[in-house]
């Protein structure tokens, strides 16, 4: 079952627990977001099944950790395709990923003008 790209409620208790130290992560979020993206297709272009592997294990793992399942989800099925040793990522699954990315960081950038 696919989920929001970001979940609010996980992110509104992460943000209880942490304090002001999660606006570190978010930033940190914010600029390391579209790099992945980015390297993400450049593995694809490339046909570096390693590099797919990797740079989607972190982002899913990173995403994970403030709350962005839905996005971690669409990294974690384009992990499996480079974990198995192929680039073949389907048109959908990579316009998914940019989409629950940009999800993400339209929820982290209002985040941030909140304060």
């Amino acid at each position: 079952m696919s989920q929001t790209a970001m979940d609010a409620a996980a992110f509104s208790e992460m943000k209880q627990l942490m304090g002001d130290s999660l606006n570190d992560v978010i930033e940190l979020c914010l600029q390391s977001l579209p790099e992945q993206v980015s390297a993400i297709e450049d593995a694809i272009d490339n046909k570096n099944a390693e590099s797919l592997f990797n740079v989607s294990h972190r982002m899913k793992s990173a995403c994970g950790s403030i709350g962005a399942f839905g996005l971690a989800e669409k990294a974690e099925s384009i992990e499996i395709i480079g974990r198995d040793g192929s680039t073949q990522v389907s048109d959908q699954a990579i316009n998914e990923l940019r989409d629950a990315a940009s999800q993400v960081i339209t929820f982290l950038n209002n985040e941030i003008n909140r304060k």
